[in-house]
């Protein structure tokens, strides 16, 4: 036996202080990394917006669904932390047009560092004239006292995860696109691929974790005539008048202010896809 295993200092405790100590670090270096993508000039005022409309493109986009008027708990569990959806109202005045932008599509926030779970893989796809009605509602908000006491923060459990690489980061599997001036001809399929990817798969189910599944698109919508479809945008109600986990709430808060073409159009594509 190894001398040093004979005293309690360097036995188990030891590695266990080894172990927390490395777990801390880790993690403290993934959340820490920085990502050498700059941020380049973007023309908001390219796209000329009434406030109305830059709002319901916004809210239909899930901004508000998530980050709510002044910030927002997303998730919260003992021993893993709380994740928290900051206040816009506040933090984006800061930002300028391109750190947006690059913060929208690329989930890198103004120092460098990546935002947890906003949905950069599918926002990657947003339009100029998206992200310019995007950050059009940014700019008009008023600033509000944070709803939300503190931020984000870590448990033991949510420190492992990181440490092993179990929570993603979307900046780290950004597609290879370049992004279009204006919506493209097909809005059915660009609002899918902006808005509902982030969550469904088109043909299969899919694990989003935190014990959240998602039926596949091109199945679920064959069950579903246009009115009924209509209504569960509009209410979040699925067929049988049934209240479903997640989708009924960002149904109302978010689905619900597409307009009745985009709601055509994306049903449409989905029924396409076989």
């Amino acid at each position: 036996m190894w001398r040093w295993a004979r005293y309690p200092l360097f036995g188990l405790p030891a590695i266990m202080i080894v172990a927390v100590v490395g777990i801390y670090a880790a993690s403290t270096l993934r959340l820490s990394r920085h990502y050498d993508i700059p941020a380049m000039p973007f023309d908001a005022s390219a796209f000329r917006f009434e406030p109305a409309e830059a709002e319901r493109r916004a809210v239909s986009m899930m901004c508000a669904d998530c980050h709510q008027p002044a910030g927002h708990v997303l998730f919260e569990a003992d021993g893993v932390g709380r994740l928290v959806a900051p206040n816009l109202t506040r933090i984006a005045s800061p930002y300028s047009n391109g750190e947006l932008e690059r913060l929208i599509r690329k989930g890198i926030k103004r120092d460098g560092t990546a935002a947890m779970v906003m949905p950069a893989k599918t926002y990657a796809f947003m339009a100029d004239e998206d992200v310019a009605a995007i950050i059009t509602w940014l700019r008009g908000m008023k600033e509000l006292p944070d709803a939300v006491p503190g931020g984000t923060r870590w448990g033991p459990l949510g420190r492992v995860a990181l440490a092993t690489g179990k929570v993603a980061f979307e900046a780290d599997h950004l597609p290879s696109f370049v992004p279009t001036k204006t919506r493209p001809a097909n809005a059915g399929r660009y609002l899918v691929d902006v808005a509902c990817l982030h969550c469904h798969q088109m043909k299969n189910e899919h694990d989003n974790g935190f014990g959240m599944k998602t039926p596949a698109l091109a199945t679920m919508v064959q069950g579903y005539s246009f009115p009924q479809f209509v209504a569960l945008l509009d209410t979040g109600k699925g067929i049988g008048n049934r209240e479903m986990p997640f989708m009924s709430k960002v149904s109302r808060e978010a689905f619900a202010f597409y307009t009745d073409a985009e709601k055509r159009a994306i049903y449409d594509y989905l029924s396409s896809v076989r």
